[in-house]
């Protein structure tokens, strides 16, 4: 099974964009996650989580399916007035073979607490595995068919003090 990695540079090239499917799902991804409460309602979690999706949070318990996923996420952020992330890096193993990628990917979140007056800034990692979408679902043939969540839960939490 022949892996290729690479890294990728911010800010975000079109062009390099342009040579990396993956990337252009992600980016895609970044432009349609909702950034406040209202923007919740308008997105379909099966544009980008598979319906058998795992997501693996923090504390270790696991979220199963793309719909537990989704509700998970939206619980957590729709309670902020905003949601801000600064990509700091990506990086990308790709198994041609099979379609399927890792993306390791590290932001810092601002929530905006407090009605949007206070903002408290998270580190977050995550660990995306996209793949081949489920028949007619997903967006440009992918979805995520996993996600692995590293941040400080008590950073988090200071965000709901």
């Amino acid at each position: 099974m022949p892996q290729r990695v690479f890294t990728v540079s911010f800010p975000l090239d079109a062009e390099f964009i342009k040579d990396h499917q993956v990337l252009q799902f992600y980016a895609a991804y970044g432009k349609a996650f909702p950034k406040n409460n209202e923007e919740w309602a308008t997105v379909s979690f099966e544009d980008w989580y598979a319906k058998d999706c795992k997501t693996i949070l923090v504390d270790g318990t696991t979220k199963s399916g793309g719909q537990e996923s989704w509700d998970y996420f939206q619980n957590l952020y729709a309670r902020f007035p905003k949601v801000e992330r600064d990509v700091l890096s990506f990086i990308v193993v790709a198994d041609d073979e099979r379609h399927e990628y890792k993306l390791h990917a590290n932001f810092n979140t601002k929530l905006f607490a407090d009605g949007g007056s206070r903002v408290v800034e998270v580190p977050q990692s995550f660990v995306y595995t996209v793949g081949k979408s489920d028949a007619g679902k997903g967006t440009d043939g992918f979805q995520f068919r996993e996600l692995r969540n590293y941040y400080d839960l008590r950073t988090l939490e200071g965000a709901f003090a």
